[in-house]
């Protein structure tokens, strides 16, 4: 749900001079083409079907070599998301040119500046279907029975030594732990636990008020107070959930617990690793919504929206973000129930570099970005 804005901005006239191609137009258009053929003729498979056995080959493990294919994409595209990085504020006055069109004209803005060769415009649609296309072919090594039917030599590169059957480290062994014996809070802690942590939302509101006059000046207790703010609307979004697990958590205790190895065969179905792939997924959604809700809040208060709309906004997307992760929750766990826990694995091993990405990669790539001028023309 985007934050309203005072102004929407007047869309430019759309001459006639639109309707032909420039020549970056012409030629990203030749790129898609190409990506497209090579895409629907079997390249993409075939050259992650040869990265996976190659590192197979390294490793002499299946499990180890799922990890890693997601490790080895995640480098290979630093370069795409180092452009990115550095476009990203062009990007943004883009997507803000389009979204602050009138609905039924945004699909002639977003051409006219394909048409023109905005490079921003063409940067945002070869990013989306390069993604696209790299996640698909990954997914897909995994989908097939490559484990008790022999893999077709043709979706290997030559330089690829063809794999040994049978495949081994097909078996998945974390380590977790085994919960023996649990107790249960009684009603009234229960009680106490859930006023004082009601207290500790609204005390601060209250006291705030008092000394606002005196401290309104202070930096450090400013920024105290708009973490405080942040954490509070985090929970207001979706506190009724929070009110349900704390419930079962307080009347759940772990009281004795036995470490223990669990084991998964990747190439067999597997109802406890497609419960937690379905939690991961869920997880990973409310991240994500976190992390953009964080940057729509910012790009309001910029603005100067006022904080209540902000306020009421930023609940809204939260709670979408909630039911979101739910949706894609539950169809993670209804899809990945009827598959081999390869793909799972796959599934489980992107989604964690992609919630430790901002602490890893990320500053990698923020380190090397150069300093960009704020005015830089969009096209």
């Amino acid at each position: 749900m985007p934050f309203p804005k005072d102004k929407p901005a007047r869309l430019t006239d759309i001459d006639k001079r639109s309707r032909s191609l420039s020549f970056k137009a012409i030629l990203f258009i030749i790129i898609l083409i190409a990506l497209f053929t090579w895409f629907f003729t079997g390249g993409t498979f075939k050259l992650y079907a040869s990265i996976f056995f190659f590192l197979y080959n390294l490793t002499g493990q299946i499990w180890i070599s799922v990890i890693l294919i997601g490790v080895v994409q995640n480098i290979a595209f630093l370069p795409l998301r180092f452009i990115g990085l550095m476009m990203e504020d062009r990007v943004k006055q883009f997507k803000d040119t389009v979204e602050s069109a009138k609905e039924d004209q945004q699909y002639f803005v977003f051409n006219k500046k394909v048409k023109e060769g905005d490079t921003s415009a063409l940067f945002f649609i070869l990013e989306f279907i390069v993604n696209a296309m790299a996640f698909f072919s990954a997914g897909r090594i995994f989908l097939i029975d490559f484990y008790t039917q022999k893999l077709d030599p043709k979706f290997l590169y030559d330089f690829v030594a063809y794999p040994k059957y049978p495949l081994k480290g097909t078996l998945f062994t974390p380590p977790f732990i085994r919960i023996d014996e649990t107790f249960a809070l009684p009603w009234s802690t229960i009680f106490q636990f859930w006023a004082v942590t009601l207290a500790l939302a609204i005390i601060p509101r209250l006291l705030w008020r008092l000394v606002k006059f005196i401290l309104k000046n202070n930096k450090k207790v400013l920024n105290a107070r708009i973490g405080y703010n942040r954490a509070v609307n985090y929970i207001s979004g979706f506190s009724g959930t929070l009110f349900v697990i704390s419930l079962f958590l307080l009347r759940n205790i772990p009281k004795k617990v036995t470490p223990i190895i669990l084991s998964f065969d990747l190439t067999r179905q597997n109802t406890t690793l497609n419960l937690f792939t379905a939690v991961v997924t869920f997880l990973t959604t409310v991240h994500a919504g976190i992390k953009r809700n964080n940057l729509a809040v910012a790009e309001a208060k910029k603005a100067d929206i006022e904080d209540s709309v902000i306020k009421k906004v930023s609940r809204q997307n939260l709670r979408n973000s909630f039911k979101n992760a739910l949706i894609l929750g539950i169809g993670a766990f209804l899809i990945t129930n009827q598959i081999p826990s390869a793909f799972e694995l796959s599934v489980a091993t992107f989604e964690a570099l992609y919630i430790i990405s901002p602490y890893s990669f990320d500053l990698i790539l923020k380190s090397a970005k150069p300093k960009l001028k704020t005015d830089e023309p969009t096209s």
